[in-house]
């Protein structure tokens, strides 16, 4: 449905933009299509995605790893023994202890009486419904708790005890020592990685020494506590972590079985209730922050691409989580909402005139947008080339052409519907540059650059034409001084091509082309008689660079003129009579005849 709703204000305008005609090229933002259907300032108004809130609240450490393990709590602190009603709130002096017949009332003794400490202990604290459920979003530990209090000033019990039933003590301190052993069960909430609070209740039997004394007699009942605190997390690296912190706790202890064999007290039942504070210290193992809370946290920042990869990362390593399917819909979310994130990034940089950055954000959102984003955003780009094809026609007029030609070629390898505009620089420049060198004399270089130019553009022949007409009526007014040959031919292919589209030239240039045609035929004539002559020349001078070779050479002088035999026979001890043969390509054969080490006779065949 959201979509729906997002989709109808962008096919209302894009239609409504098709028929208002086509849009300038050079608009400011504020007018183009992009900018009217999504407003910067109001999608990115707050600070954060919608929902943030709630999860803050709800859901803040949803993937964290679960703290599976307490292997011990210690807690120990001081108390102070409450009267009777409810939560001890009754006065000093009400009735908390009950007894076997009408005795003296105990209270307990003054407040420094009441005073006293505990130590506490919670061991194995396991987080079942981890284990039994696979549970992650619950951290609920079960274990077992030790506890040890006793009074710091016991107050002395009545002396009228005594009185009533010598077998009763008299003179003796009421100590109430407790030890409890008990089932514990705690909760922790953790909203940031630094600190977690923690709720804790416990239920089990105590078991109470009533006096200082030996013999004295004791007793059990049931007992349970409540304790909420709060704690920092000092991690140091190592597996597990610990943790410091203070706990306010409530204990109601209920003595309601005395074992009195000696009949040494008149008590019969009582019930002690102890508030205090104490400081606590832990060991943990497991509860820390993973790759999908911080995903998650990017995703509330609208930095939906970091979101999507570390969520994807989150499922990849822990796919059995509890909230795995929380983390898929979350990356569907990130999927979908990337191309708007780079989109409105693209705006940004629009905005504040930084094109290169605009267009790459633009262009990685189209291609993952859907076709009315695509649409939106392809109308913003053409909108940005014809712009940046205007900015570069500045340069090309202001002789900045190389510069015009690199930047239309980078626009256009974004946006190839601009791509013939670099065609048309090229030609633009190739006819200014022949224009200034035209301008400045240099008329070859000027002609080669219009030719250029005609090659990529057929349809210029009429603006070469009129340019070389121009050159050549300019060489004409020269044309007898002129000994450059390029020049002369030029000129008679102006004249040749004037009369041809003409049908005619005027005498003067008729007699013109007449002289300049016969001077060319005689520069030629003469030219290929020099080059025949040359080659000639060359010939000769190679032949009388051979020195033939005569009879009566000796054997090393002809070597050095003929070079070494095909064949060599000789005769006689020293060979002094060779014959040598040369054999060549065309098949002749020569021989040569040495007697003595002379040449004696020469043949060919």
């Amino acid at each position: 449905m959201v979509v729906i709703r997002k989709s109808i204000p962008i096919i209302l305008i894009f239609f409504s933009f098709i028929l208002a005609g086509e849009v300038s090229a050079v608009q400011d933002t504020s007018k183009s299509l992009i900018f009217k259907v999504f407003n910067i300032d109001e999608e990115l108004s707050g600070d954060y995605e919608k929902g943030y809130i709630w999860d803050r609240i709800f859901r803040r450490r949803e993937f964290h790893r679960p703290l599976n393990f307490i292997p011990m709590e210690l807690r120990y602190g001081f108390g102070f023994n409450a009267g009777g009603g409810f939560l001890g709130l009754g006065s000093l002096k009400s009735n908390w202890m009950s007894y076997e017949s009408d005795v003296t009332e105990f209270s307990g003794g003054s407040f420094t009486s009441r005073l006293g400490h505990q130590l506490d202990l919670d061991i194995l604290k396991t987080n079942l419904a981890y284990y039994w459920f696979g549970n992650s979003w619950l951290d609920m530990h079960t274990g077992i708790n030790l506890r040890y209090s006793s009074l710091f000033l016991p107050a002395s019990i009545p002396s009228e005890w005594n009185a009533t039933n010598t077998s009763w003590l008299a003179e003796t301190k009421f100590t109430g020592k407790m030890m409890e052993v008990a089932w514990s069960q705690s909760l922790m909430l953790q909203w940031f990685e630094s600190w977690y609070t923690t709720y804790r209740y416990t239920y089990g039997v105590a078991f109470s020494e009533l006096y200082g004394t030996a013999g004295s007699p004791t007793g059990y009942g049931p007992s349970q506590s409540f304790t909420m605190g709060a704690r920092i997390i000092l991690d140091t690296g190592m597996s597990n972590r610990f943790a410091v912190g203070v706990d306010l706790k409530y204990t109601h202890t209920n003595i309601n079985h005395i074992k009195d064999s000696d009949d040494l007290t008149p008590i019969n039942k009582f019930t002690i209730q102890t508030a205090g504070i104490y400081a606590t210290a832990s060991v943990l193992f497991g509860g820390r922050k993973t790759k999908g809370d911080t995903g998650k946290m990017h995703y509330y920042r609208r930095d939906y691409i970091n979101a999507k990869r570390l969520l994807e990362e989150f499922v990849d390593e822990d796919p059995s989580h509890a909230n795995i399917h929380r983390a898929k819909k979350l990356i569907v979310e990130s999927e979908r909402k990337i191309p708007y994130q780079l989109m409105r990034e693209g705006m940004s940089f629009d905005e504040r005139g930084m094109i290169e950055r605009a267009v790459e954000r633009y262009i990685r959102a189209k291609s993952m947008a859907d076709t009315l984003l695509v649409g939106v955003i392809n109308e913003r780009l053409r909108e940005i080339a014809f712009r940046e094809v205007e900015r570069a026609e500045i340069w090309l007029n202001k002789g900045y052409g190389d510069t015009a030609i690199a930047h239309v070629t980078m626009v256009s390898g974004w946006h190839p519907e601009i791509s013939h505009h670099v065609k048309r620089f090229k030609i633009t420049l190739l006819m200014n540059q022949g224009e200034q060198l035209y301008k400045i004399g240099l008329n070859d270089r000027a002609l080669s650059y219009f030719d250029k130019a005609l090659e990529m553009d057929p349809g210029l022949t009429f603006e070469v034409a009129t340019y070389k007409h121009r050159i050549a009526a300019d060489l004409l007014t020269m044309a007898d001084s002129l000994k450059d040959l390029n020049s002369l031919r030029f000129i008679v292919y102006a004249l040749e091509e004037t009369k041809r589209l003409t049908g005619g030239l005027s005498k003067t240039n008729g007699r013109i082309l007449d002289e300049l045609k016969l001077k060319l035929t005689k520069r030629d004539v003469w030219i290929t008689r020099q080059k025949i002559d040359e080659i000639l020349r060359s010939e000769k001078e190679i032949q009388e660079a051979v020195k033939p070779i005569e009879l009566g050479m000796t054997i090393s002088q002809v070597e050095d003129i003929m070079g070494s035999p095909t064949e060599m026979m000789s005769d006689g001890s020293e060979k002094q009579n060779q014959l040598w043969i040369y054999r060549y390509e065309n098949g002749t054969k020569v021989y040569l005849t040495f007697t003595n080490y002379k040449l004696f006779r020469i043949e060919k065949e």
